[in-house]
């Protein structure tokens, strides 16, 4: 039933149009050739930790995206890792990936998410998502989004993945992170009760986060990286400046990270990131990004892992930088204001108010304080 290794499959498929990136859903769903002259990417394969698991370096995260063309492309390009979890779009993207993947579960490799809670609801949740995937099992099953190291090693999260195992809900376990990626990787190496690490990481990343990547790497957690477009600008937003396929390289330049799950949500973007693989950053490239540094600086938040002090008010400051970078990087409003819904989130955020100035600093210039107070005034309203 599980399949370990997934080799290199035939990309030529029957699809109607000549130029990547320009059909549209109809003309997709008849599928009659492709054009010959079409670019083939080279597929590039690493180990996914002690999984065993042979992932394409390039996979799909799948949040953003309510295409199921560009899945199917994804596919076709001969990627076989994608991401997704039950929050995203309300369910509706797991469901989209189930019915594009049906017929294929045997060649691609699952990842979705589960949040804590009492046992019967996180067993309620896992099922809801097997019914949407339209699958027995998940390869990966992931904690969304763990903030401490304390949740880390909690031997409750980890007994409950270990049920998911044993019951064969889920082949591999782990939890992703958007903040504290350091403190987290290092505790998870130490803990050894994870299998797989999503956490975001790209070019803007400290010298800290790197150092942890390495040793959870050592450890046998398979290292997942997302955001690693920092923020996802369009190149009409930055002068168009285009250093996306050149920041998917610089991530995958580090060999202690199995593979990337860049968030896309056309065919064009699908295209630029397979192409991406078993290529090398060049020069020119490099120097495109440190344009786009310079772009960023003081601007949003890359989740690089550089932020330097904690709220003593107790106030989660990343969920609202990273609300705005939803919103100004991804232009997604919908999903910028879930993220301030959360509850902490909003019960604390008034707490600003009380402190004259912030005391967690970014390393990067931003405003930390500003953001949260914009976050509230625009998004505020949209997350009622």
């Amino acid at each position: 039933m599980f399949k370990e290794e997934i080799g290199r499959r035939n990309f030529i498929r029957k699809i109607s149009s000549a130029v990547l990136g320009v059909w549209t859903s109809g003309l997709w769903n008849a599928r009659p050739s492709v054009a010959k002259t079409e670019n083939i990417p080279t597929l590039e394969y690493r180990t996914l930790g002690r999984t065993g698991l042979k992932v394409t370096t390039v996979g799909m995260g799948v949040m953003n995206c309510s295409d199921s063309a560009v899945v199917l492309r994804a596919f076709d390009l001969g990627i076989n890792f994608f991401d997704t979890a039950p929050s995203y779009m309300g369910g509706r993207n797991e469901e989209m990936v189930g019915k594009t993947l049906t017929g294929k579960r045997d060649k691609v490799f699952i990842q979705t998410k589960l949040s804590f809670g009492n046992e019967k609801r996180m067993r309620d949740s896992v099922e809801r998502s097997l019914r949407r995937l339209q699958t027995d099992y998940v390869d990966i099953l992931l904690w969304h989004g763990l903030d401490s190291k304390e949740e880390v090693s909690d031997p409750r999260l980890h007994e409950i993945m270990e049920k998911m195992k044993k019951e064969g809900k889920a082949r591999f376990t782990g939890f992703s992170a958007h903040s504290r990626m350091a403190t987290l990787l290092m505790e998870a190496a130490k803990v050894k009760d994870h299998d797989v690490a999503l956490v975001s990481y790209n070019f803007t990343h400290s010298k800290d986060l790197r150092e942890a990547v390495a040793q959870a790497s050592k450890s046998g957690i398979g290292i997942v990286a997302m955001k690693t477009q920092a923020g996802g600008y369009r190149k009409e937003k930055m002068g168009n400046l285009s250093p996306h396929q050149a920041a998917l390289k610089f991530v995958l330049r580090d060999t202690n990270v199995a593979l990337a799950v860049p968030g896309v949500t056309t065919l064009e973007q699908i295209g630029e990131c397979a192409a991406t693989m078993g290529t090398t950053l060049s020069q020119r490239e490099g120097d495109c990004l440190r344009q786009y540094q310079s772009f960023l600086r003081g601007r949003t938040c890359t989740m690089c892992g550089g932020c330097d002090g904690e709220c003593p008010k107790g106030v989660p400051y990343d969920r609202f930088l990273r609300a705005m970078m939803y919103r100004d990087g991804y232009e997604n409003d919908r999903l910028a204001a879930d993220v301030v819904r959360n509850t902490v989130a909003s019960q604390s955020a008034g707490r600003c108010s009380e402190c004259p100035s912030c005391l967690a600093v970014c390393r990067r210039g931003i405003d930390i304080q500003a953001q949260i107070t914009l976050a509230q005034q625009i998004l505020g309203n949209k997350s009622a």
